[in-house]
């Protein structure tokens, strides 16, 4: 899946922010994430899946001393956001990697960002990026995601299900049980925007237990 995945990324990763521009309001959008957040200025936080970096852009507008990390697993995307960041003169930490085996120690982070990741993996890959935020967290870190919720039980979106199965890709961040069996414990819960029209995303702050 991860092949999949990675190459679509690269070939989208050119025309991503064109895309975004047209489809919704990004700005609002990632501000409405790092408002959840409620960062204090000094705070080191990583964005899983960072895709262009535009969140990352935001986050450095907002931290004055603290430290942004950002991982994603196309190389093409790190690069368009790498040279954004160089662009402004920000110091962001971009690395390629997986979400499923973060290159950080355990208990680093105040605050992990996902966007939009979750519907890029199978069950067993969210568990396994959910495990990994935990173990990357500090204690009574925050998690802030900003995923899709469950699909429309529609006639086209039964087609696409008939063809990926039961292995979770497409779905977002549920059920909730995949939250909870691994200790994240939702603090806030609010539906987000739907995009194209009928997928909901759910904004979430949770806090490691």
């Amino acid at each position: 899946m991860k092949h999949f995945i990675t190459r679509f990324l690269n070939i989208v990763a050119s025309f991503y922010d064109p895309f975004l521009k047209l489809t919704m309001d990004e700005q609002k959008f990632r501000q409405q994430i790092i408002e959840l957040a409620n960062l204090r200025s000094d705070e080191r936080v990583l964005d899983i899946g960072c895709g262009t970096g535009t969140l990352d852009l935001m986050l450095a507008d907002t931290l004055d001393s603290g430290h942004i990390y950002a991982i994603d697993l196309a190389p093409k995307m790190i690069k368009v956001a790498r040279k954004k960041a160089q662009k402004k003169d920000y110091g962001i930490e971009y690395q390629i990697g997986s979400s499923t085996a973060l290159p950080y120690k355990d208990n680093n982070f105040n605050v992990v960002f996902t966007t939009l990741l979750f519907h890029h993996l199978n069950f067993q890959e969210k568990g396994k990026t959910l495990r990994e935020i935990y173990r990357v967290l500090k204690v009574d870190g925050k998690y802030i995601s900003a995923e899709f919720g469950k699909f429309p039980d529609d006639f086209f979106h039964g087609i696409i299900f008939k063809f990926t199965g039961s292995s979770g890709v497409l779905h977002g961040l549920y059920p909730r049980e995949l939250i909870s069996r691994n200790a994240l414990h939702i603090e806030y819960e609010i539906n987000g925007p739907l995009l194209g029209g009928d997928h909901q995303v759910v904004f979430r702050a949770l806090k490691k237990g």
